[in-house]
């Protein structure tokens, strides 16, 4: 007889079986096997049996990606897939150094050139270039400027090989905290020579030759990333003799993100070969140090690796653009691609690439044409790729919560646990990313059952979009929320104006306050007047008063106004200064602007909507991202009666002058403002 229940793998239930088998012998048909000698060889055996189907089963776990735990073994599946997990990633800020250099012989250098290596210092952290940088100088003030100077933080490392054949040609980086994207891989014929090789990384063996100076990179054991070479016919083979040298950037990584104070301690030589030093030079911080990570995780790899190799390293469909973008721009949280033909109207030979950054700030014109350049190479030949922006929608929600004063009376607590209960319906949901969508239902239930003592939940829903306009220009400017917006009164379809004494309808949209070029020295706000158009106006005392009844346009099936031709000067609190100003009427704000040149840039103007259903608000296009502000929240008794669920009249745009704080998300993906062009 053979023994029974050969799938059991509790030590119990094996030691179980074995009795089980030998009872089925005839010496040991009535033999009591507790307390007896052969219990021990039994328990022993079993023991064994245990450990041995424990470890088989653990090493078949590691064997496939899905069910593997240990970095090393995820990894190394991830090698057949031809996937390198991300390393940490240095932290970079962008600085400007003004230079005042001196004469020599009656005349000023040419040229001078920042040195390679440690540029300031800051946060407790060291800053680098990792090549020298030269700028012009001005021969007439011998000023000269280094602008949109980007550093990264850490320390340059010089790691050396001497090449011998008959040992592993696999040459390891020597520390788990490498930013190899800063790796900078040299070949030199011997150890005397002075000149060398520059060997450039590449991940497909697509166009190479047997002279090809490449390597390969692929992340080792203990997160020690190793480089390879090729063999004399998929790229060159290093010879005996030769000299391999390793420079990369040693980094802290995250933990030197946010640092915004800066001291110079660069290398700065001239070109008639004068050294500068610390009091000849003026720094400036341009961009806080920002886009600082940690390594990849093994959550990220599992997920990541088979959607890239299934892209083939090439873009046929818009999934293969998503995961390619994300693989080359490793500072992208999120990526959304679609094609032009789904749009209205369709625009035909183009995919379109939208990039959600982990700092959620969008990417500079540099980066977006980097981007696009580098997914030509895997595209098809007539399609063209443009990296564009997100379409950001924030909903607005305030929450009025009431609860039985027989159950608590800490309303600190009901709070709180709305709060919790909110951060884990937007992770439950996935929202603050591409195809999300708000369900209110969803959310009020989510809040409901956060605490007992809760009794009804009653939610006011707002969409806010910005209006980012260009300083000092006449533009017209649309936004759209996608989706129609609420009707405070459907009978009154008459003509309104400020003076008629026709019916008139509730405003359902109200922008924050901006400054105009007519008036400058007065805040004006916009909105609509429920019948198509938009009317800007400032406030005197309680009054509004009107400086334009036609100031644009609105659908309100769509969601779209169009606001202008307006020159806009300032918003919110980024406004001119009032001795650039010349005013004529203090009261109206009537005048003009002396200097334009000191007037604020990068100005952003939000704008309040209400929307006809506030029980689900979806992304009007692919590309559109549904932001939950983190929410409002009042608590109060049972009895007290909660405001109208639509917010006429209590709509309050100017909280919104500053991007708003939005509901944290859990991720376990990979994870700039790359409004600079340092980045």
């Amino acid at each position: 007889m053979q023994p029974n229940n050969l799938t059991a793998l509790d030590f119990n239930d094996i030691k179980s079986s074995i009795k089980s088998y030998l009872r089925t012998r005839n010496e040991f048909s009535d033999y009591d096997f507790e307390g007896s000698a052969l219990s021990y060889l039994i328990d022993t055996l079993a023991y064994n049996t245990y450990y041995t189907a424990f470890n088989a089963n653990m090493a078949m776990n590691e064997a496939f990606l899905p069910s593997a735990t240990v970095r090393d073994n995820i990894v190394n599946i991830a090698k057949l897939l031809n996937y390198v997990p991300r390393s940490i990633v240095a932290s970079k800020a962008c600085l400007k150094l003004n230079v005042q250099t001196t004469q020599t012989n009656g005349s000023y250098p040419s040229s001078i050139t920042l040195k390679k290596g440690a540029v300031a210092t800051g946060g407790n952290f060291v800053w680098n270039i990792m090549a020298d940088t030269t700028v012009e100088v001005n021969t007439t003030t011998g000023a000269a400027e280094f602008d949109n100077l980007a550093v990264s933080e850490g320390s340059i490392m010089n790691y050396e090989y001497l090449v011998n054949t008959f040992q592993s040609q696999t040459y390891k980086i020597p520390t788990q905290d490498a930013d190899v994207g800063t790796l900078n891989v040299t070949v030199k014929p011997n150890e005397s020579s002075t000149t060398s090789d520059v060997y450039n990384l590449v991940d497909t063996v697509t166009n190479l030759t047997a002279n090809t100076r490449v390597f390969f990179l692929s992340e080792g054991e203990d997160m020690r990333y190793e480089v390879r070479f090729g063999d004399d016919s998929v790229g060159r083979k290093v010879k005996d003799g030769e000299v391999i040298n390793l420079e990369y950037l040693v980094t802290s990584g995250s933990e030197a993100n946010e640092v915004t104070d800066f001291s110079y301690t660069g290398d700065l030589i001239d070109s008639l070969g004068i050294s500068y030093n610390v009091a000849d030079v003026k720094l400036h911080v341009k961009e806080r140090s920002q886009l600082g990570t940690t390594p990849e995780s093994v959550e990220s790899i599992k997920y990541m690796a088979p959607r890239y190799y299934s892209s083939q390293y090439r873009a046929v469909t818009a999934q293969d653009y998503a995961v390619i973008t994300k693989k080359i721009y490793s500072n992208a949280d999120s990526v959304i691609a679609y094609g032009g033909d789904s749009l209205n109207p369709p625009i035909y030979g183009k995919v379109y690439i939208a990039v959600k950054t982990k700092t959620g700030s969008s990417l500079n014109d540099a980066t977006k044409k980097t981007i696009a350049a580098d997914l030509r190479s895997y595209a098809m030949a007539s399609i063209d790729p443009v990296v564009i922006d997100p379409d950001e929608l924030f909903v607005y929600p305030k929450v009025f919560a009431l609860y039985d004063t027989g159950v608590t009376s800490n309303t600190s607590a009901i709070k709180s646990n709305i709060q919790s209960a909110v951060g884990n319906w937007a992770t439950q949901t996935q929202i603050n990313n591409f195809n999300s969508t708000f369900r209110n239902q969803q959310f009020q239930k989510a809040i409901t059952l956060s605490d007992r003592a809760i009794t009804d939940v009653s939610v006011q829903t707002s969409l806010l979009k910005y209006i980012k306009p260009q300083t000092n220009q006449t533009n017209t400017y649309c936004i759209s929320t996608g989706s129609s917006l609420y009707n405070s009164a459907p009978s009154n379809t008459g003509a309104a104006s400020s003076t008629s004494s026709v019916c008139k309808k509730e405003p359902v949209i109200l922008s924050g306050n901006f400054r105009t070029a007519d008036r400058p020295g007065i805040d004006q706000q916009f909105e609509d007047d429920g019948f198509g158009n938009l009317r800007t106006f400032y406030n005197t005392g309680n009054k509004k008063v009107y400086t334009n009844e036609n100031a644009g346009s609105i659908n309100y099936d769509t969601g779209e106004i169009c606001v202008g031709p307006i020159n806009i000067v300032g918003a919110g609190n980024n406004i001119p200064t009032s001795t650039n100003l010349n005013l004529t009427d203090a009261v109206t704000g009537v005048g003009s602007v002396i200097d334009p040149s000191l007037l604020p840039a990068d100005l952003q103007l939000p704008t309040l909507f209400i929307p006809s259903n506030s029980s689900t608000i979806p992304a009007s296009t692919p590309g559109t991202i549904i932001n939950v502000v983190n929410p409002e929240v009042t608590v109060a008794p049972t009895g007290t009666t909660p405001p109208p669920t639509v917010p006429l009249n209590s709509l309050t745009p100017t909280v919104f002058n500053q991007s708003p704080t939005l509901v944290e998300v859990s991720t376990i993906t990979n994870t700039g403002s790359l409004t600079s062009s340092c980045f």
